[in-house]
């Protein structure tokens, strides 16, 4: 700790004060009373109550007395030591002294500054005050008692919590505290330079101290050596023959709980601490007993704070409870927590009692997309922000340490790779879409910690329309406009083309993927996304195909433009549609708006794409369209002339009509989407649940609003949007739809009727994916991203009213 003294000019601090004679000793004539009326004093903070280091500390002494002061005397404690007094030699009634304290260039003095001013008049009366400023100062060492606090009572025998807080940007060496007063102690421990260093210890009050204060400063040592030291806490010895108060109780707990939520319980007593717990009851009148626990201390402390696990009963997940904590002096004295405005009413929380458990992101992050992966039982979680795949352990609900390294930037959509479209089954690789690249990663996560298999590079399109013009010489010639889109993968589902994608099989994995946007592209195109398929596997034969079959028109007399499509792959370009296959379409529909959704089927037959809401600009409303990867590609045409000319025309896309008659029927602008296990049942998610059939036509609306768009289809769906019954007689407990809301609770829907089932409460709302998955038992779960991290919800049992009349 710095000791600053005012002593001559040059050293750096000035104190400026109004220096006045001292007064003389009041005499009074025979016959008057002596003067016992004290002096007022007041400190003036002129600069405020947080000073910056370079302005100095700035404020000013106010004093009064009825017959006249003496002197005054100013003390700085704590981040600051000075000692001053003036004293007056003529008769003052009323002064304001001003005070501005200098501080040498460089200084590392920080922190409060405790102020006390004493004002004493002629015949010996006084009176202080005491008040503190805060000296910003980023360079300085500042340090704090943070344990006990102020005020604290304790008694022989007891154990008294210490903690110290040191901070230093350059580093903290060495931080201890001091004990004087009744008991006496000094105790420090070494750091290795960290800018914030916290030392706790136990201070044991000995048998037999007599009852007083005693006083804790804590100190630190900077790497520079230099030495600070905090203000002083104070802290009563009470010697108690007969102890029968009980402890002073208090928790805190949140509103809305989970199994694996903490509750803190802190209690404090001059006989120590013993024991300390909490209670659960339900809300009847009875006030039954439903959870609690407790934990003995060997030695009695005071204060004494635990977080205890709440250990809570399935059974009243969901339901209200109420809570309150209790703790047990070395006396044998039992206290519950009480109301702090009335001492006299025991305080009980009453809380929800919420599904689900929440992990948090081993490093944070932010993420963008998810999959369940049925054969390990784990979600996968593309980590955009960090570059990482987090792996989540349904079974113990946990990550995967450590976190494995996507390879790829900014990895954003991610799907499973498909084995067949009968089961539905998958292998242990996934494909990850990095939207920071023009690439795939294919990662295998059999293996531990997964690892990168390879990474496919995506070809660029070269797209362009031809519009025949009259030369100058009057003869007709081709007018070619290109136009580019961005490569970047956005979104991608996996489909199996052959039906057997298992090694040897015959069958191809293809990936559908959209792509991330940027401003560089073509007019009309900037800020718009685009749609592509690309095959996975038999690289020895590469196929890509892009989406263009969705912006098709009936040719007419007034359209004239055709459209041609070239892919470039490793230096060698390939005509994909050639303009003289005369397929004329709307070039504006072309492009997707930023974040389009991609999602294939359980079955990996199809795939659901839900056009994204951000565009540049905005669109009140976007486009669907799915994809049946088995209906086959038309690969040419014949031109007039009679040649065969590549046309690439995928049969599975959704034909233009379906898709502008979607916008006709929805006009909604896609949040998110979901498919269930065949495709046959769809959702977008927009200001509703919009249910459709495969060929985009709208079943119904489910009225669920807000904007947090997370939603999944139950695992065993597969219900066609069209009929309630399932064609494999699956029971309607099956046909519902997971949907987040913000209210934090899950709500279930029926997919056919449309009508809320129930809501699921959960602590914090789902504010990214939420997944269904399905435990090898046969229970499902729910995976959603929240603020906090990934929460698994244990369903309920969830029985649907609305069941199938049958036919």
């Amino acid at each position: 700790m710095a000791r600053y003294a005012l002593t001559r000019p040059g050293a750096g601090i000035a104190l400026l004060a109004a220096s006045v004679a001292a007064c003389t000793e009041q005499r009074f004539p025979l016959g008057f009373e002596a003067d016992i009326t004290s002096p007022t004093v007041q400190v003036v903070k002129t600069a405020g109550d947080t000073i910056n280091v370079a302005d100095g500390i700035k404020f000013s002494i106010r004093a009064r007395d009825n017959l006249g002061l003496k002197n005054i005397t100013l003390n700085l404690t704590g981040a600051l030591t000075l000692t001053q007094d003036t004293t007056f030699r003529t008769a003052v009634t009323e002064v304001e002294l001003p005070v501005d304290i200098q501080l040498p260039s460089g200084t590392v003095v920080g922190g409060t500054v405790v102020i006390r001013a004493t004002a004493t008049d002629g015949r010996g009366n006084s009176a202080s005050v005491t008040d503190s400023v805060f000296l910003l100062n980023l360079a300085a060492l500042t340090v704090t008692v943070t344990q006990p606090p102020p005020g604290q009572v304790t008694g022989p025998g007891v154990q008294l919590p210490i903690q110290v807080k040191a901070v230093q940007a350059s580093g903290v060496r060495r931080v201890g505290y001091t004990v004087s007063g009744v008991v006496t102690a000094a105790d420090s421990a070494s750091f290795p330079l960290p800018d914030t260093a916290i030392f706790n210890d136990t201070l044991l009050v000995p048998v037999g101290t007599p009852a007083g204060d005693f006083f804790i400063q804590g100190f630190a040592v900077d790497s520079a050596s230099r030495r600070a030291s905090s203000s002083v806490v104070t802290v009563t010895v009470q010697q108690a023959l007969v102890d029968t108060i009980p402890p002073r109780v208090s928790f805190t707990v949140a509103k809305r709980v989970e199994v694996g939520d903490t509750i803190t319980v802190t209690a404090s007593d001059p006989s120590g601490i013993v024991r300390l717990g909490w209670i659960a009851r339900d809300t009847t009148a009875a006030g039954n007993v439903v959870a609690g626990d407790s934990f003995s201390l060997a030695t009695p402390i005071s204060p004494a704070s635990r977080s205890f696990r709440l250990t809570l009963p399935q059974s009243i997940l969901g339901q209200a409870i109420r809570i309150g904590a209790f703790a047990v002096d070395g006396a044998g004295n039992r206290g519950e927590a009480r109301l702090a405005t009335d001492t006299t009413v025991v305080r009980q929380d009453t809380v929800l009692a919420v599904f689900g458990v929440t992990r948090a992101l081993p490093q944070g992050g932010r993420i963008a997309d998810a999959i369940y992966n049925p054969n390990r039982n784990e979600v996968y979680l593309t980590n955009i922000a960090n570059d990482r795949l987090e792996v989540f352990r349904i079974a113990d609900t946990s990550f995967g340490s450590p976190g494995v390294l996507a390879r790829g930037s900014q990895p954003w959509g991610i799907a499973l790779w498909p084995r067949d479209t009968v089961t539905g089954a998958n292998a242990d690789t996934v494909v990850v879409a990095n939207s920071g690249g023009t690439n795939l990663s294919i990662v295998n996560v059999a293996v531990s910690p997964p690892r990168e298999v390879r990474r496919h590079a995506l070809p660029v399109f070269r797209v362009f329309k031809v519009k025949t013009v009259i030369n100058d010489a009057g003869f007709p010639e081709p007018e070619i406009t290109e136009y580019h889109f961005d490569d970047r993968p956005q979104y991608v589902g996996t489909v199996c083309r052959g039906g057997d994608c298992t090694a040897g099989g015959g069958g191809d994995v293809i990936a559908v993927y959209s792509t991330t946007p940027t401003r560089g592209q073509s007019e009309p195109f900037p800020r718009r996304a685009s749609l592509r398929w690309e095959k996975l596997t038999n690289l020895a034969t590469p196929e890509s195909h892009f989406f263009w079959e969705h912006a098709g028109v009936q040719a007419t007399s007034q359209s004239s433009d055709t459209l041609g499509i070239v892919v470039r792959r490793g230096g060698v370009e390939t005509e994909l549609l050639s303009y003289l296959c005369g397929r004329i379409v709307t070039i504006t529909e072309l492009g997707f708006l930023d974040t389009t959704f991609v999602r294939n089927s359980g079955n990996f037959a199809r795939v659901l794409v839900g056009e994204g809401g951000r565009g540049d600009p905005p669109l009140v409303f976007a486009r669907a369209l799915t994809f049946d990867v088995n209906v086959g590609v038309t690969a040419t045409c014949v031109d007039t002339s009679g040649t065969a000319r590549p046309l690439n025309l995928d049969n599975g896309v959704s034909p233009d009509l379906e898709v502008r008659n979607f916008i006709t029927n929805t006009a909604a602008s896609v949040k998110s989407i979901a498919t269930n296990f065949n495709g046959t049942t769809n959702l977008i998610r927009a200001d509703s649940i919009y249910v459709i059939d495969r060929f985009l036509r709208l079943q119904g609306i489910i009225p669920v609003g807000g904007t947090n768009f997370g939603m999944d289809l139950n695992f065993n769906h597969n219900f066609d949007a069209k009929d309630e019954l399932s064609p494999t007689g699956v029971s309607p407990n099956e046909r519902i739809v997971f949907a987040a809301s913000a209210q934090a609770t899950i709500d279930v829907y029926d997919t056919y009727f449309y009508s809320k089932i129930t809501s699921i409460p959960i602590r914090d709302p789902i504010t990214g994916p939420l997944r269904v998955a399905k435990l090898p038992s046969g229970e499902q779960i729910l995976v959603g991203v929240t603020a906090r991290g990934v929460v698994t919800v244990r369903l309920p049992a969830i029985t649907n009213p609305f069941q199938a009349a049958g036919r």
